[in-house]
């Protein structure tokens, strides 16, 4: 995942990259509210953690920017304040959760995982970098045009772009993709990959599609 931590702390900022970088995420830190709103306006995230008091624009504020901008991209304030109504103000200005500091990397690891899903599962597009899929017209596009797939190319790329930054068995993309309960004799999943490889190669995507011998496949930006 793309993951921006906006915080001034600098420990706590150090710490959390290091975790969500040690599990395969790229990770980018503004250090205030002002920087955070630069890196939303040129750069697509997956998720973004605000610190909620931060120099020069406050992460509430930030969220308030981002959110009308109309960007959906999943938020979470990170805070010490606990009241009550500092929560209900975050959510009512678009925040997707709110943890309240200190915590622990496994719950704030479990509320982005919530957090994640449940935009997925409520959008009718799916971006990562500059690939975009559109699950309704079924197209993919990138700011050069449109990317021309096949059905079998689109449903690995939607799987692809689901799970990125995670490794993805053979098993499984087989399961998810062709509804097979097990890996055919052919080498139709190698096939699918290497043309979907190269439309994106040639859409200069490079580099998406890293095979993993013996395990798999995964899907990062170098």
């Amino acid at each position: 995942m793309e993951i921006l931590i906006a915080e001034d702390d600098e420990q706590i900022a150090a710490s959390l990259k290091k975790n969500f970088t040690e599990d395969g995420n790229h990770v980018m830190i503004a250090k205030d509210g002002e920087e955070a709103i630069n890196f939303t306006n040129s750069i697509f995230f997956d998720v973004v953690l605000l610190d909620w008091r931060m120099p020069k624009v406050s992460g509430i504020e930030v969220c308030r920017h981002i959110r009308g901008s109309g960007s959906k991209v999943p938020i979470i304030l990170l805070t010490a304040l606990s009241e009550i109504k500092n929560k209900v103000e975050a959510l009512n200005l678009g925040a997707d959760d709110y943890v309240t500091k200190p915590f622990s990397i496994e719950e704030l690891n479990a509320r982005i995982t919530a957090v994640v899903r449940r935009y997925q599962n409520n959008s009718n597009e799916l971006i990562f970098s500059d690939v975009s899929l559109d699950l309704i017209t079924r197209k993919a596009q990138t700011p050069r045009g449109e990317i021309n797939l096949t059905a079998k190319e689109f449903d690995l790329l939607r799987y692809f772009i689901i799970h990125k930054g995670s490794i993805m068995s053979k098993e499984d993309i087989c399961k998810a993709v062709w509804n097979l309960e097990s890996v055919p004799s052919t080498n139709i999943i190698e096939a699918t990959v290497k043309n979907l490889r190269k439309k994106l190669e040639d859409n200069n995507c490079k580099s998406m599609i890293k095979s993993i011998y013996g395990e798999g496949y995964l899907f990062i930006v170098e």
